[in-house]
């Protein structure tokens, strides 16, 4: 910066005038006031602001000189009687300042620390701040330094207001990014809501299921009694004869997708629930042994007849914390596997998803819902943000204009 004009004043501060140089850069508008009093010494950095949404002159306050964009330290920084002061205050009406000014700042231990500035000394910095800013704020030249500033900060590769509307516009866009697919996620749970119901298959007698025996990996034949929930798209196999699997088999798209259309292959043992505890009806039962759990699936295309090699989640219905032979295990994997498959390849699965699809659709709705309430709220509050400092951007303009 350069300062030109230096002026010799006294400034009037509690019962004593201090004196000081005043000086004043043409080119950025900011103006340097030097004090060397016996109670304070140092410099003070008028700079010109705009608030945005006020028409008024404001300004904020700089303890110490250069460089040009404050840094943590800056040179000749103010020293009230034994206290060094860092920091800045503002931005400050100029023509409504009030009586009893609250002035930031840092005091600088002599070790480099910084600390709460002590009362005394607060109280006199914010009477120094109010002496400087008063007598700066009766300059002739006032309107020039303040189009000079504004001048000087348009011309400014990254001013404040220039990042400031950065930041808000990537605030808004990130904000905006996380909308896009709970609201894709309703648009698609609307449509399933709105489709023609799917007509389903009507499902044979009994049907005959390819497996794999898990004692000598031969392909066996499962016979079962499939019966259609209309309601969710699942069938329910009861198996009853093929290999040593008995029971109920409860198949659908996986039971946890989010997708609009369910996706993926979920296996529940038995079918209606018992009472909490009691599992449900008709649970399988492998070598005398009655199984209780539940599978899903999200690959299907990597699901073949031997694999996965093992199923997780089953357990003992009679005692859930001992563990299940290996011969039973593999059987009663052996046969979620193969019907399992037997859904995924079915030729009405499109039909099945889709009354899955629609069963779901409210239990689904609610928390993309809550999500885009939230966020936007969020996307009102940065869009506020935004306009903003964009309004700062253009009050500059028209003040250089």
């Amino acid at each position: 910066m350069s300062f030109h004009s230096p002026t010799e004043l006294q400034l009037p501060i509690r019962d004593a005038a201090v004196p000081a140089v005043g000086t004043f850069d043409r080119f950025t508008g900011q103006a340097r006031y030097q004090l060397a009093g016996d109670e304070v010494r140092g410099s003070f950095i008028v700079v010109p602001e705009t608030v945005p949404g006020s028409d008024a002159c404001h300004v904020r306050v700089v303890y110490g000189d250069h460089p040009a964009q404050p840094q943590p330290e800056r040179i000749d920084e103010p020293r009230i009687r034994r206290t060094r002061v860092r920091g800045e205050c503002g931005p400050l009406a100029v023509d409504a300042l009030p009586d009893q000014l609250f002035a930031r700042g840092q005091w600088v231990r002599s070790d480099g620390t910084l600390g709460t500035v002590p009362r005394s000394t607060h109280r006199y910095l914010a009477e120094v701040v109010h002496a400087v800013v008063t007598h700066w704020a009766t300059r002739p030249n006032r309107e020039g330094l303040i189009r000079a500033a504004v001048r000087h900060a348009q011309q400014q590769p990254d001013i404040p207001a220039q990042a400031a509307r950065e930041a808000a516009e990537r605030e808004l866009d990130a904000i905006r990014a996380q909308i896009a697919p709970h609201w894709t996620l309703l648009q698609q749970l609307e449509a399933v809501a709105q489709a023609d119901a799917p007509r389903l298959p009507t499902l044979p007698r009994v049907v005959h299921i390819d497996y794999l025996d898990p004692a000598d990996g031969t392909t066996g034949i499962m016979t079962a009694l499939p019966r259609l929930n209309a309601l969710d798209g699942t069938i329910t196999y009861t198996v009853t004869g093929g290999g040593r699997v008995r029971g109920d088999f409860t198949v659908g798209p996986d039971r946890y997708s989010r997708d609009a259309l369910p996706s993926g292959v979920g296996v529940q043992l038995g079918t209606t629930p018992l009472p909490v505890g009691a599992g449900r009806e008709n649970e399988p039962v492998v070598n005398g042994i009655r199984l209780r759990g539940s599978w899903n699936c999200t690959d299907t295309q990597s699901l073949t007849p031997a694999l996965p090699a093992a199923i997780p989640g089953i357990q003992r219905a009679d005692a859930p914390d001992r563990s299940v032979p290996a011969s039973t295990a593999a059987w009663i994997s052996t046969a979620i596997r193969a019907l399992a498959i037997a859904y995924r390849d079915h030729s009405n699965v499109d039909a099945l998803r889709l009354a899955a699809g629609k069963s779901r659709v409210d239990q689904l709705r609610q928390a993309p819902v809550d999500a885009v309430v939230e966020l936007r709220r969020q996307e009102s509050a940065a869009q506020a943000r935004l306009t903003a400092v964009q309004e700062a951007e253009a009050a500059f303009a028209s003040l250089s204009a």
